[in-house]
């Protein structure tokens, strides 16, 4: 589950209300902690690290940034449960390998990060899922999808690619 602060965020009205206020009365939503990867800044913030021609031969560390990973987990009076996002799963560094890992170290993950402890922290179950809902497919977004076993033909997955 999300840490206290995002949490209270969350219930005090983080999210704005032309949002928030569209789903029907009796929907719950939960914002679900699911680890935390670290990588350059490079990757998250435009211009992050860039040198320039004046300085490149001068030694300097690029800055790393911390990048927490959530998945939103929404009880629906219609729908049933649905899952958006299902993290990158609890055998990320082995299933995408040492060159992604170094790129996108996985610095924090921890027992209640697991996507089925997550969930059940909200009281719900794994198999409570009745959608799972990846916005795009990076592995810190969609990676997990194969952990959830007792989703695994039972919810129906949607993927929200961009049009090109």
């Amino acid at each position: 589950m999300a840490s206290g602060k995002i949490q209270e965020q969350l219930d005090g009205g983080a999210v704005p209300n032309h949002i928030s206020n569209v789903c029907p009365e009796g929907t719950k939503m939960w914002l679900l902690e699911v680890g935390w990867l670290e990588a350059d800044e490079g990757f998250v913030i435009r211009g992050g690290n860039t040198s320039l021609a004046s300085t490149k031969d001068k030694a300097f560390c690029n800055k790393r940034r911390l990048l927490p990973m959530y998945c939103v987990l929404i009880d629906h009076p219609i729908e049933g449960v649905i899952l958006w996002e299902t993290g990158c799963g609890k055998d990320y560094p082995e299933v995408w390998g040492p060159e992604l890992s170094d790129v996108f170290t996985r610095v924090k993950y921890e027992p209640h990060h697991e996507l089925d402890a997550a969930i059940e922290a909200t009281g719900h179950k794994l198999e409570d899922v009745k959608k799972i809902i990846i916005g795009h497919l990076h592995l810190d977004h969609a990676g997990g999808e194969y952990t959830p076993e007792g989703c695994r033909g039972s919810a129906e997955t949607l993927t929200l690619l961009p049009s090109m």
